[in-house]
């Protein structure tokens, strides 16, 4: 399979220190994909390899099944950390200015600045700006030029719920419009809410993992403490064939989706097992991720 961005075993180092370690990445054309980890982990530094705004120690980065980077890498829209902006200048001005190396049209630049929302700020300067502004005003400024990727580092870091939901809207916007995304992001309800893929970043490794893959590690199960584990093992066999379950010390658990918990009571009770618990216990997207990264 070809992949609009792919890494292997992309290796940065800063003295002996691996920043990013052996780092394989796919990301195919249409994903959204989640880069996760702790402050430190290499997320950025792997967003500036793969724009080429950092040398790699040893290993590759290919674009677009393999052209030429010159070539592919114009075809990538960026924002890393902060956008840069003329604070002194408003919007229109700014993607004017940054219309100098992606050469493009007044109505387009305007189409831009209406798409994220900021086609009505008039003469107000970017310093004036609340953060989520900004942060759409880079969006913007990162669409230049028709790029078929978005690389996004930390975009809605900062915001708050209003500026946050904004900067979600656009992207899934701009998805469905046929753009890929890679976002880096602490804010893992957040990305849950959008990404297909993941990238996990622990001490410069990373592990990637699918939204569908995540969605069945983080499903739900059905705890049952009984005071006799055999004989209730005995019963879900007869009356609920369908189940997933495991029984240890007295205590099932129950993998498969139980629509009424009460009538699986009900049988259990009287069949003379005695119910001492019923638990619905479920892994949180967070708590799975924290598990990965450690405390």
């Amino acid at each position: 399979m070809d992949y609009v961005i792919e890494t292997r075993s992309l290796t940065k180092k800063y003295g002996e220190r691996a920043v990013v370690n052996q780092v394989s990445v796919h990301v195919k054309k249409g994903d959204i994909y989640g880069l996760i980890g702790k402050n430190g982990a290499g997320k950025t530094t792997l967003m500036r390899l793969i724009l080429g705004l950092a040398v790699p120690s040893s290993g590759e980065v290919k674009l677009f099944g393999g052209e030429r980077a010159d070539l592919s890498r114009r075809k990538i829209g960026s924002l890393i950390e902060a956008p840069a902006l003329f604070k002194s200048e408003t919007a229109l001005e700014n993607m004017k200015r940054f219309a100098l190396l992606a050469p493009t049209t007044d109505d387009e630049i305007k189409r831009l600045l209406e798409f994220v929302g900021l086609g009505d700020t008039g003469t107000k300067k970017a310093g004036a700006f609340s953060l989520g502004m900004k942060q759409r005003l880079g969006i913007a400024i990162a669409l230049l030029g028709n790029p078929e990727i978005l690389i996004l580092d930390e975009p809605i870091n900062g915001l708050d719920p209003a500026g946050i939901k904004e900067i979600r809207d656009t992207i899934m916007d701009l998805n469905a419009k046929g753009i890929t995304f890679m976002i880096s992001s602490h804010i893992l309800d957040e990305l849950g809410k959008i990404a297909t893929n993941y990238g996990i970043m622990n001490d410069g490794i990373l592990e990637e993992i699918s939204a569908e893959e995540l969605k069945k590690n983080c499903r739900s199960s059905l705890k049952v403490v009984t005071d006799d584990g055999e004989r209730a093992s005995d019963v879900l066999r007869a009356q609920f064939p369908e189940l997933n379950f495991t029984v240890k010390d007295g205590v099932l658990e129950i993998s498969s989706e139980v629509k009424d918990a009460s009538l699986l009571n009900k049988s259990l009770v009287g069949a003379g097992v005695g119910v001492y618990e019923l638990t619905n216990e479920k892994i949180e997207f967070e708590d799975y991720f924290i598990g990965r990264l450690g405390k």
